[in-house]
C-alpha cells in the first residue's frame, strides 16, 4: 500500500500545478477583459462627444440655411408685393386686413387707414355686397380660388371697379389680388350704349325706308299708267321729241320702280325673324342660273357649280344671296362669248370659303370700298343696268349669318367672290382675309 501511495504523489502535483495555471490564466484573461471593457468604454464616450457635437452643429447649418431660404422668400413676396401693378392683399378669415401693397393708394385711403378698417367688406358697394359675402363664403367652404367684380368706395365717396382673384391657405388666412377695370367697364358702357343707340337708328332708318319706298309705288303706278295711257291713244299728237320725252319717262319711272323694290327688299332681310335650316347652296345655285337661262335662253354660258355644297342658314335669304351673286356674274358675262361662272368651295382651317368667280368686266379694285354700299355702282348705266342695290343686300344677309364677304378683280378679267358663314368672333373682327388659295 505505501508503494501505490508513493507513486499517486507526483501525478497529483502535476494536477494541482495545472488547475493553478489555468486559475492564474483565467484570473488574468478576466482582467483582461474588464480592462477591454473599461477601454473600450472609455473610447465609446470619447467618439460620442464629436458625433453629438457634428449633430448639433449640423442642425445648426440647417436652421440657418432654412432661415436663409425663409428670408429670401419673403424678400422675394415683398419684392413682387411692392412692385406688383394690380392690387394685392392678405386678409383674415373674419375679412380684415392685415397687408396691402402700394396699389391701394388708388382708392384714396392710407394703408394704416384700410389696416384698421372694422372690415373689408365695409368698403364694397351695398348692391355688391351679398353677391360678394356669398363668394367668400364659397372660399371658406373649401372653393379653390374665386373670381368675382364689384364697386369699391374710395376715400371721397366715389366708387371703382376692382375685379378679384383670391383663395386661402392652411391657416385660413386670404391672399387676394384685384385690377382697377373701372375704365374698361366704362369704355363697355359707352360702346354698349352707342350700339344701341346705332340699332335704334338703324331701325328708324329701316323704318323710314319701307314706308318711303311703300309710299312711293302708288304714285310711280300713276306715273307709268298714264305714260303707258299717253303712248297708247295720244302718241299720234306728240312730235319725235315729245315721244322721246315721253319714253323717257316710261323708262325712269320702270326703273324707279325696280329701285323701290330693292330697296323694299334691302329692308326686309333686316327685318324679317330668320329661320336657320339646312340649305343646299348648290341646288340653290342651279335654281337661280335656270331662271336666268330662261330669261336669256340664246345666251351660252360655261357654268360650273360644285356638288354637295351646303350649310346652316335661312333658306330664303341664302337664295337671294346667290341669286344676286350669279345675276351680277351672268350680268357682267354678256359680252364675253367664251363667258364663264363657277361656283364653289375651298376649306381654310376647318371651314368653308365660298367663291363665285367669272370671267366677265371685272371692276378696279380702287373702288373695292364702295362695292357693297346702296346705290353705289361702279360701271355706267350705259355699260350695265342695276340699281347698286343688290350686293348691299348680299352683304347684309351674310353679316346676318355671321359671315363675311370680300371680292378681288381685275378690270376685263373677271371678278371673284368670296363669303363664309358661322365665323367665330374672333375671326369676324380680324382685319379683311387675303382671298383662298
Amino acid at each position: 500500500m505505501n508503494d501505490t501511495a508513493v507513486a499517486e504523489s507526483p501525478d497529483m502535483a502535476v494536477h494541482q500545478q495545472a488547475e493553478a495555471t489555468l486559475r492564474r490564466a483565467a484570473a488574468t484573461a478576466d482582467a483582461k477583459l474588464k480592462q477591454a471593457e473599461v477601454d473600450a468604454d472609455a473610447k465609446l464616450r470619447q467618439a460620442e462627444v464629436p458625433a453629438e457635437a457634428m449633430l448639433h452643429q449640423a442642425a445648426v447649418e440647417a436652421e440657418a440655411t432654412l432661415q436663409q431660404a425663409e428670408q429670401e422668400q419673403r424678400e422675394v413676396f415683398e419684392r413682387f408685393f411692392a412692385l406688383s401693378m394690380d392690387m394685392m392683399c392678405i386678409s383674415t378669415p373674419d375679412g380684415y386686413f392685415t397687408r396691402v401693397n402700394p396699389c391701394f393708394d388708388v382708392l384714396g385711403h392710407s394703408r394704416d387707414e384700410l389696416l384698421l378698417l372694422r372690415q373689408t367688406r365695409d368698403l364694397v358697394h351695398p348692391d355688391d355686397r351679398a353677391a360678394t359675402q356669398a363668394a367668400y363664403d364659397g372660399l371658406a367652404l373649401g372653393s379653390p380660388a374665386i373670381r368675382i367684380e364689384n364697386r369699391y368706395r374710395c376715400k371721397d365717396g366715389s366708387y371703382r371697379w376692382l375685379s378679384w382673384a383670391s383663395s386661402r391657405d392652411s391657416s385660413g388666412a386670404v391672399y387676394s389680388m384685384a385690377r382697377d377695370v373701372t375704365d374698361a367697364k366704362r369704355s363697355h358702357d359707352v360702346l354698349h350704349r352707342a350700339k344701341q343707340a346705332a340699332e335704334g337708328a338703324s331701325h328708324e332708318f329701316e323704318s323710314f325706308s319701307y314706308s318711303v319706298a311703300h309710299d312711293l309705288r302708288a304714285p310711280l303706278r300713276s306715273i307709268d299708267n298714264f305714260s303707258q295711257a299717253l303712248l297708247a291713244d295720244h302718241v299720234e299728237k306728240l312730235d319725235v321729241t315729245g315721244r322721246k320725252y315721253l319714253n323717257f319717262i316710261v323708262d325712269a319711272s320702270h326703273y324707279m320702280a325696280q329701285l323701290v323694290d330693292d330697296l323694299l327688299g334691302l329692308t326686309r332681310v333686316t327685318r324679317n325673324v330668320m329661320r336657320f335650316e339646312n340649305a343646299d347652296l348648290s341646288q340653290l345655285a342651279r335654281a337661280a342660273i335656270t331662271r336666268l337661262q330662261a330669261r336669256q335662253p340664246a345666251r351660252r354660258v360655261t357654268v360650273t357649280i360644285q356638288d354637295g355644297l351646303a350649310d346652316k342658314g335661312d333658306h330664303r335669304l341664302l337664295a337671294i344671296v346667290l341669286d344676286n351673286l350669279l345675276g351680277n356674274a351672268w350680268k357682267f358675262t354678256e359680252n364675253r362669248e367664251d363667258a364663264r361662272i363657277d361656283f364653289g368651295a375651298t376649306i381654310e382651317n376647318g371651314h368653308p370659303t365660298y367663291v363665285m368667280r367669272d370671267n366677265g368686266a371685272g371692276f378696279d379694285m380702287a373702288l373695292a370700298s364702295n362695292l357693297f354700299g346702296v346705290f353705289q355702282r361702279l360701271h355706267s348705266d350705259t355699260e350695265f343696268g342695276g340699281t347698286g342695290v343688290g350686293l348691299a343686300t348680299v352683304q347684309r344677309i351674310i353679316v346676318r349669318h355671321r359671315g363675311r364677304i370680300w371680292a378681288e378683280a381685275s378690270v376685263g378679267h373677271g371678278a371673284t367672290f368670296y363669303f363664309t358663314l358661322h365665323e367665330p368672333a374672333q375671326v369676324l373682327s380680324a382685319a379683311p382675309p387675303a382671298p383662298p388659295s
